[in-house]
Formats: structure tokens, sequence, C-alpha cells
């Protein structure tokens, strides 16, 4: 069984990307501990990213997606 590989999305094309696939995206802290297990970008601006009915800001939080 292989293990997932995950990956940080930090650009605006990348979010955009994850948006508009619907994947599953997992918001982490500067210490890289779990904060939410996700669910799909809602909406995203230069400041905050929308996971649910959550913003995140994109200066603290880091945004994982598995491959």
């Amino acid at each position: 069984m292989e293990r997932p590989i995950y990956r940080e999305v930090k650009t605006d094309m990348e979010l955009l990307a994850a948006a508009l696939a619907e994947v599953r995206v997992q918001v982490q802290d500067e210490t890289n501990a779990i904060v939410d297990y996700g669910g799909p970008i809602k909406v995203y601006n230069k400041e905050f990213v929308k996971i649910q009915d959550t913003y995140y800001s994109r200066k603290i939080h880091k945004f994982i997606v598995s491959k």
C-alpha cells in the first residue's frame, strides 16, 4: 500500500487549482499542528482561505493537499 504524498499549496495558482479540483485541503499552523482536517476551498484572496465555514489567514496557516 502506498503512503500518500503531501504538499503545501501556497500560490494563488495552486489554490485556484485545488479549489477547482475540489480536493480536500488540510490546514496546519506554524508548528505544523493540524488545525482543521479540511475540505474543499470555498473562497480565497491575498489574505485568507475559506474552508467549510471558516476563514484561515494565509500568513499563519499552511494549506496541505495529498497527491
